[in-house]
């Protein structure tokens, strides 16, 4: 597992036998480690890509979906479901792929209050280092204070790095806006979802929206069976309203419920059909003693 959390730079030496110049250069390119890998997903690209490979994944082949909700699960738990949602969008191509990918994730720190947006130049994977789209944070930031420009939650946090080598894969020129939201609160939903429709209409066709979610988290099995069966009920049959009430609500009451229910009250996916990625849902003991259930959802 490499070092948690830590920056990939290079300091300046304090001799002559490096240039000045290029070291600040250096400097200022911030790359976020993986901090997970090894754990919930393999660090070699062979070993990824030979993963990719068993799900049937392939570049340009797949479904066209607006917006993806996957698992940040391990990946030998739940890493088909997030194949599944992926494959959902994996065929947008020509005008319709994806030059960005808007990744929300939960922090688990329930300490974290806020957004984060990242002040990193490009997160790692085993696939290569995939840019972020410093533009579209920018616009982030200015459109509400409650946005903050902070890598300190993503340094420390799996739920998007889990599905980065996903992106990587499907979409390897797309650049990523990664978005954490801490312990929830409607005011930061709603700016959420108001901050997505204001910054995103206009380019809604280059770009994908990613959710990552885990459908239900209970110390009781069968209420945590009882969510994730409400869920995937409401997504075959496509009753998006009562599915928003139910997350907003807590009758679902997922990890990462409350990104789920901003996308839903942005409006970006209002014409798009919500759908199952995958007929199946993968349930098991969590930290805590408590049952994690893992989905996946597109909106086509």
């Amino acid at each position: 597992m490499s070092n948690c959390g830590a920056f990939s730079l290079l300091s300046p030496l304090p001799d002559t036998s490096i240039n000045y110049v290029d070291a600040m250069i250096a400097l200022e390119k911030r790359v976020r480690s993986p901090i997970v890998d090894g754990l919930f997903y393999p660090q070699e690209k062979a070993r990824v890509l030979s993963y990719m490979k068993s799900l049937g994944l392939e570049r340009g082949k797949g479904g066209l979906a607006r917006a993806i909700i996957a698992p940040h699960g391990a990946w030998e738990i739940s890493g088909s479901l997030a194949g599944a949602a992926f494959a959902s969008a994996s065929g947008r191509t020509g005008r319709i792929c994806p030059s960005r990918v808007v990744i929300m994730g939960p922090i688990h720190d329930n300490r974290e209050k806020g957004l984060f947006l990242s002040d990193s130049h490009s997160f790692q994977t085993p696939l290569g280092d995939i840019p972020v789209d410093q533009q579209a944070t920018e616009w982030l930031e200015s459109y509400s204070p409650l946005f903050e420009e902070n890598d300190i939650p993503h340094l420390h946090e799996h739920s998007i790095e889990v599905l980065l080598p996903f992106v990587k894969f499907c979409f390897p020129r797309a650049a990523i806006v990664p978005i954490l939201m801490g312990r929830p609160r409607v005011q930061y939903t709603t700016i959420l979802a108001k901050a997505l429709r204001a910054v995103f209409t206009p380019e809604i066709e280059k770009t994908l929206f990613v959710v990552s979610f885990n459908l239900a988290k209970q110390a009781d099995e069968l209420a945590a069976l009882d969510m994730a069966g409400q869920c995937v009920r409401f997504f075959r049959e496509g009753r998006r309203s009562e599915l928003c009430e139910a997350l907003r609500g807590g009758k679902i009451a997922g990890c990462g419920d409350a990104l789920v229910t901003a996308l839903l009250q942005s409006g970006l996916v209002d014409t798009a059909l919500p759908r199952l990625a995958s007929d199946s849902v993968v349930s098991t003991r969590g930290e805590e003693g408590k049952t994690v259930c893992y989905g996946a959802f597109s909106f086509v």
